[in-house]
């Protein structure tokens, strides 16, 4: 015989006897009622549980493995399930080296009617963290896991629950966790998620501050999730680096798997590269495809007592209304009739959410599209955050061929907002023509300027308490309408021509001094064109939404044989929205005068709402609006005698 046969041999028959030896001392350690009685007491040793059991029973092949009925592992005293861990039954694999010693190393496990219950309290207690065994008779060396048809329930701190179907779960490791595979199917609501991915080593779950590198993917309908890099191991979380991806044609099914009710209706495309290190998490090369919004960034968030963040974004296009809805969102109900602003809730409780935590944003947007149409280009903003309280230090764009500036407060308790913008060189043809009105105009550039505060849970809410000064200065521009030019000629007579297709004015002015939603004075708005003027006072009121002005028509030179040389006292009544011209004396409706005041009051409530949702100036000065006995000592607005209109607007 030769020498290697006689090796084999040799090997085999050692081989036989460390089995028989090892069937031997598992059955001399193996009784039903003493076996229950090591468990029992090992885990009250090891981890200050109680462990129960039913029948218990042997099989020695294919290899020795113990299998218990009716098995509970308990939860600590502050949950709410009295069991941690319930199954109806357990198969326990042996390492058969280990038995020779007396020892029991569990190589692989296999639940059946498992359901776990995890609970996370207010504390931060979890009650699946369980001390080492180091020290017992007894330890895992897990090559293989398995479980179907089980039940997984997830209890937060704040109390809500969420329960978790595990149809297959099938992990394969070598020795001490390492090399590990896994492949598991999870169902919730109907939808199934598929996990499958490899982790170099286990063996320090657990620890502080442990990783292992690892390959992870996930997905749910047509919705993939990639995580690829040193994944963490410890539940603090302390230490990670790891690219992630998302590759969603569809997020639907992702959706209702995860009880989300707003739901994207475009795909999705997200990466980002993820690094943590103690208490920092670091954002790095974000990337986001969403429908029409490009979105990149970087960012970092510090956790503590008091967390602290930093992001910076990017946008090259956002069409908010389109962006909106990519995103979920139901579009805005219509305003009501003759309203100005809607009653819908302003998002204040994201940012009384942000209470204990500082932050600080920069945001530039290339193209920008606001609700009511207006394109803003080159839109940039700078964002401090402490506590509910964000600072706008100051917000810029390019908008109506000319720019936007300004700077505001907003308090999230208070429902509470302060905001400067000024409009410089816009152009109210472009307004109208961006905005969707029915009335053309033609060149019209802009100044305005607004100072103001305001209180409430609404736009609505907000335009009926501001309060500060609304100055609105506008060139020379045409009025293309052939019902406004037949208009004048009523009010002016032979300074104007019936057959007139226009109107031609060269400026229109307002000094609104708003206090509780209420602006009130004397000579507050003005309008001119080539043959008429109107200086009017009166009240614009933004709490009922209407106005009540009153002045007198006249004729810039010479004599007219129009209405207005006989007594041009006229009022502008009604909704902002679609104010009302009549004569004290005879009630002729259609002038100029109803045209400038329809632009003056509608330019103000335009820019009341442009920091929100997109409206944004209209409406400049004639010169004799802005004189010292233009607005009342009691609108604690400060004069100036050195503020001018443009150049051809005082000629």
């Amino acid at each position: 015989m030769r020498g290697w046969q006689k090796g084999v041999l040799w090997g085999a028959a050692i081989l036989a006897l460390m089995l028989a030896a090892g069937v031997i001392a598992l059955h001399t350690l193996i009784d039903g009622d003493r076996l229950k009685q090591l468990a029992r007491e090992h885990v009250v040793q090891a981890w200050g549980r109680e462990l129960t059991m039913g029948d218990v029973s042997l099989s020695l092949l294919p290899t020795p493995h113990l299998y218990a009925a009716d098995v509970a592992l308990s939860n600590p005293s502050w949950t709410q399930e009295r069991d941690m861990v319930r199954a109806s039954g357990i198969t326990a694999r042996f390492a058969l080296l280990p038995l020779l010693h007396g020892e029991f190393v569990v190589a692989g496990l296999q639940f059946d009617g498992l359901k776990m219950h995890l609970e996370t309290d207010r504390d931060g207690r979890r009650n699946w963290i369980l001390p080492s065994a180091n020290g017992t008779q007894s330890s895992f060396d897990l090559h293989q896991l398995s479980a179907d048809h089980s039940i997984v329930v997830i209890r937060n701190a704040d109390g809500t629950q969420r329960e978790w179907e595990l149809e297959t779960l099938r992990m394969h490791a070598g020795s001490r966790l390492r090399n590990l595979a896994i492949d598991a199917r999870v169902r919730r609501n109907g939808q199934l998620l598929e996990l499958e991915g490899s982790l170099a080593d286990l063996s320090e779950a657990g620890t502080a501050g442990a990783t292992t590198k690892g390959k992870l993917n996930l997905r749910i309908g047509e919705a993939a999730l990639a995580l690829d890099g040193e994944l963490p191991l410890d539940p603090a979380l302390q230490r990670y680096a790891f690219a992630v991806s998302v590759d969603a044609k569809s997020l639907q099914q992702a959706y209702a798997f995860l009880d989300i009710p707003e739901r994207s209706p475009v795909a999705l495309k997200a990466s980002a590269v993820l690094q943590g290190n103690g208490n920092r998490i670091d954002l790095r090369e974000a990337k986001l495809q969403m429908g029409q919004l490009n979105l990149r960034g970087d960012g970092w968030l510090e956790r503590g007592p008091r967390p602290r963040f930093n992001a910076n974004l990017h946008a090259d296009r956002i069409d908010m209304i389109q962006t909106f809805l990519d995103a979920g969102r139901p579009p805005l109900p219509a305003k009501e009739t003759g309203q100005l602003f809607r009653d819908k809730p302003l998002p204040w409780p994201l940012l009384a959410g942000l209470v204990g935590k500082d932050g600080h944003a920069e945001i530039t947007i290339d193209r920008l599209k606001l609700r009511n149409g207006i394109e803003v280009s080159e839109a940039a903003a700078q964002l401090d955050f402490r506590d509910d309280r964000m600072v706008v230090p100051s917000f810029s764009g390019k908008l109506l061929d000319g720019s936007a500036s300004g700077d505001a407060v907003f308090e999230g308790k208070r429902q509470a907002v302060e905001l400067n913008l000024k409009l410089d060189n816009t152009l109210l043809g472009r307004w109208f023509k961006e905005t969707d009105k029915k009335v053309e105009l033609s060149e019209g550039r802009m100044q305005v300027e607004m100072r103001v505060h305001a209180i409430g849970a609404s736009m609505k809410a907000l335009a009926a308490s501001v309060s500060g000064p609304l100055d609105i200065r506008i060139a020379r521009t045409q009025v293309l309408s052939q019902k406004a030019g037949q208009a004048e000629f009523w009010l002016t007579g032979l300074l104007s021509a019936k057959d007139a297709d226009r109107v031609d004015l060269s400026c229109i002015s307002a000094r609104l001094p708003f206090r509780d939603g209420v602006a009130r004075g004397e000579g507050i708005a003005g309008a001119r064109s080539d043959v008429s003027q109107l200086l009017a006072g009166g009240v614009v009121d933004m709490r009922t939404q209407t106005l009540d002005l009153h002045g007198r028509v006249r004729a810039r030179s010479g004599v007219a044989l129009g209405w207005s040389t006989f007594g041009g006292n006229v009022k502008i009544v009604g909704p902002i929205a679609k104010p009302q011209w009549e004569s004290d004396e005879t009630g002729k409706v259609g002038t100029i005068a109803r045209i400038g005041a329809a632009i003056l009051t509608s330019g103000a409530s335009i820019i009341v709402t442009s920091i929100w949702d997109g409206a944004n100036p209209e409406s400049d000065p004639c010169q004799q609006v802005f004189r010292e006995q233009g607005a009342s000592k009691e609108d604690g607005v400060r004069k100036s005698a050195t503020q001018r209109a443009p150049e051809d607007a005082s000629n």
